[in-house]
């Protein structure tokens, strides 16, 4: 085969191959021995139709099998060859190809860039501090009471921050009602700005039964570009109010809400998971700084196709999170969602960029991952999701995750190898 190689930038390359005339006709008299051995065609017997006749019958279908199935396995052999290993499939153009002449065809591909690695040792960075004190431990157990509390009839007071309320509510623009602004018997609890600041503030200090009309205006960026920035009224009434009731600090509290033995237990539990929160979400802020400090040393040109492959799990990812707060993103008008998306390049190019110097630190450590790095990431996963870890480990593998793991586990250990030679100093 006729090979040239052309370097476009410094990770794409134009691959031009032109196959031999005789060496394609070897592969199409291939496809058309097969094709005799099934063909069917009237006045012959099968297997038994003239080869001249299956030529001109199947001209058109041998000459698409060469294209589909024989086409990919010369560019595989010229890859070999030329020692080139893209990071997607290639890109065929000016493709030629016409029985008793050569196949020629352009394949653009993309491949990881070549650079040189700069100091990644002895970086400094910050870390905040870890500690748990007992206000972090108290707030803990103040919100566990609050997700246990039980909610009480208060029918003889006026409303106050925290009450859970029901009310009739219905809002006019312009004089007239507009979509989603009216509603009976709509809950709200009071502080949580789940509705308008302004709106909610307005319930404050009403008693149940009472009746109310106030004005408010609507942000400029709110969600409804109909309603953006305009000025509603609103009527509403109240018809009834629940008061949190918090469950008494003792063991009880401890055995029902926490899963501990004691108060004194919980409180020890609480004091882990915070150090451990603590801890995680100081090793997040000094890789970020590990990571701009080596992509602002390391530059180079970045496949756009693996840009696009981290772009659209970002945006699966964030579909994701939305939906679990409640968001169909498909809800939302075209604009916010083509922000969304374009909002998410910068953040994938950037998690590429250190992706690719973090795979050359690896490599240049030796860093791998191992059996027992597999066995703890199984047994982590086992007690999350409490079920037995050869059950977890029989899943993994069904669902061929064995190797995105791996290389996700090797990154890990990468990051903290950078960490654990950086200068850190604590703040």
């Amino acid at each position: 085969m006729k090979v040239s190689v052309n370097d476009v930038t410094g990770c794409t390359k134009e691959i031009t191959v032109e196959v031999p005339t005789e060496t394609v006709q070897v592969k199409m008299d291939g496809i058309y021995q097969r094709i005799s051995k099934e063909a069917k065609i009237a006045g012959f017997r099968k297997g038994k139709v003239p080869l001249d006749v299956i030529k001109k019958q199947y001209k058109s279908a041998a000459r698409e099998e060469m294209v589909q199935h024989q086409l990919p396995d010369f560019f595989r052999t010229v890859l070999i060859e030329q020692k080139i290993d893209p990071v997607a499939q290639p890109q065929i153009t000016h493709l030629q190809f016409d029985e008793g002449s050569p196949l020629k065809f352009v394949a653009t591909v993309e491949i990881k860039p070549v650079f040189d690695l700069k100091n990644y040792k002895g970086l400094a960075v910050k870390k905040g501090k870890t500690d748990v004190v007992d206000a972090d431990i108290d707030k803990a157990i103040d919100q566990l009471r609050n997700q246990t509390a039980q909610l009480v009839p208060t029918n003889d007071r006026a409303t106050i921050s925290d009450d859970w309320v029901l009310i009739d509510f219905e809002g006019e623009i312009d004089g007239k009602v507009f979509e989603g602004g009216k509603a009976s018997r709509y809950p709200v609890l009071l502080g949580s700005q789940s509705l308008l600041k302004e709106f909610e503030d307005n319930l404050i200090g009403l008693k149940v039964g009472d009746s109310k009309t106030f004005k408010i205006t609507f942000p400029a960026d709110y969600g409804k570009n109909d309603i953006a920035g305009k000025e509603a009224e609103f009527t509403i009434k109240l018809h009834e109010i629940k008061a949190k009731q918090l469950p008494e600090l003792n063991d009880d509290f401890a055995k029902a809400a926490g899963h501990a033995e004691s108060l004194k237990d919980l409180k020890e539990k609480i004091q882990v998971q915070i150090k451990q929160g603590k801890e995680t979400e100081q090793r997040t802020k000094m890789i970020e700084q590990i990571g701009e400090k080596l992509i602002a040393d390391h530059k180079f040109d970045i496949p756009g196709s693996l840009i696009n492959m981290e772009q659209q799990r970002l945006v699966q990812q964030g579909v994701e999170r939305l939906r679990n707060q409640g968001i169909d993103v498909n809800q939302l008008p075209d604009e916010q969602k083509k922000q969304f998306v374009e909002g998410l390049r910068p953040v994938a190019e950037k998690n590429v960029h250190l992706a690719l110097i973090v795979e050359k630190i690896s490599s240049g450590e030796k860093i791998k991952t191992e059996e027992a790095d597999m066995d703890a990431y199984i047994q982590k996963v086992s007690g999350n999701v409490n079920q037995p870890a050869d059950v977890v480990r029989r899943y993994v593998q069904q669902q061929g995750n064995v190797d995105s793991i791996k290389d996700w586990i090797q990154y890990e250990k990468t990051l903290d190898f950078l960490i654990a030679n950086s200068k850190i100093e604590t703040v």
